[in-house]
């Protein structure tokens, strides 16, 4: 009988009793597991990069071991906890997690579901991935907030003028901006450029996120997955503003904090 995704969820069950003891790549043919081959233990998911299947390939996944939360709040890992993650050619997907009594399941679902395992084992098929989480507008202010954070460190006593002049849309932007006007500046920026654009000239000449090598990969994910990777390559915002608030002075902190309010 062909796998369908009635056929994944006692699927999932049985891999959830394997003891393998690292991340595997899971492939599948119309009955039964093909393969699973070793990832790298400590982030699997590059390991997934720029894999492809051949047609016979029905579904693929990934079994790993699951990050759970343990009494003190810090996240730890157990070998006998684990995830698994399947998605069939026809964009039906299963995640268990088994580290829950019972096993707690995610889908079937035929809604491409967010995250980088799930965007890595689509790409894999040459499905779509989930569109774009976040806004252009805000990279350009991730991108700013992280080249202010690296010269604060080294600069501590870095002044107003000087976080304008870091900004990616300086050159119409004057020294004496107020946040309002560095607010609309970093719209405009942000609505004029496109992630699928962006993806396609880092697919053509690599670079950020990826280096100098990252053209294949930024050729073989989509517009979602590229996008998440860029924002996932860059401090969150609280993280920055956390970092910022202690390294600048507060009248400059304050005017920073007022401009990105002002984006959003």
């Amino acid at each position: 009988m062909p796998i369908t995704h009635f056929d994944l969820e006692p699927l999932v069950d049985q891999l959830l009793r394997c003891s393998f003891d690292q991340p595997m790549f899971l492939t599948f043919d119309d009955t039964h597991l093909v393969a699973h081959v070793p990832l790298d233990a400590d982030d699997p998911v590059p390991s997934l990069f720029c894999r492809t299947v051949d047609a016979h390939i029905s579904a693929v996944g990934i079994y790993a071991p699951a990050m759970v939360s343990g009494s003190s709040g810090r996240p730890t890992v157990s070998a006998d906890q684990t995830v698994v993650h399947i998605v069939h050619r026809s964009g039906i997907a299963l995640t268990a997690l088994s580290q829950l009594e019972p096993v707690r399941t995610f889908g079937p679902t035929t809604e491409p579901q967010h995250g980088r395992v799930p965007d890595a084992c689509r790409r894999i098929l040459g499905l779509t991935t989930a569109p774009p989480n976040d806004s252009m507008t805000d990279f350009v202010i991730a991108a700013w907030l992280e080249v202010i954070s690296r010269v604060a460190l080294q600069h501590p006593e870095i002044t107003w003028s000087d976080i304008v002049a870091l900004h990616p849309a300086c050159s119409s932007i004057s020294e004496a901006a107020t946040p309002t006007e560095i607010a609309q500046a970093t719209q405009t920026l942000g609505h004029s450029l496109d992630w699928e654009r962006f993806r396609r000239v880092i697919s053509a000449v690599g670079g950020f996120p990826f280096g100098d090598s990252g053209n294949k990969t930024a050729a073989w994910m989509d517009t979602g997955m590229f996008s998440r990777w860029a924002m996932d390559s860059l401090p969150s915002r609280s993280d920055a503003f956390d970092l910022l608030d202690a390294a600048l002075g507060p009248a400059t902190f304050d005017r920073l904090w007022a401009t990105i309010r002002f984006c959003e």
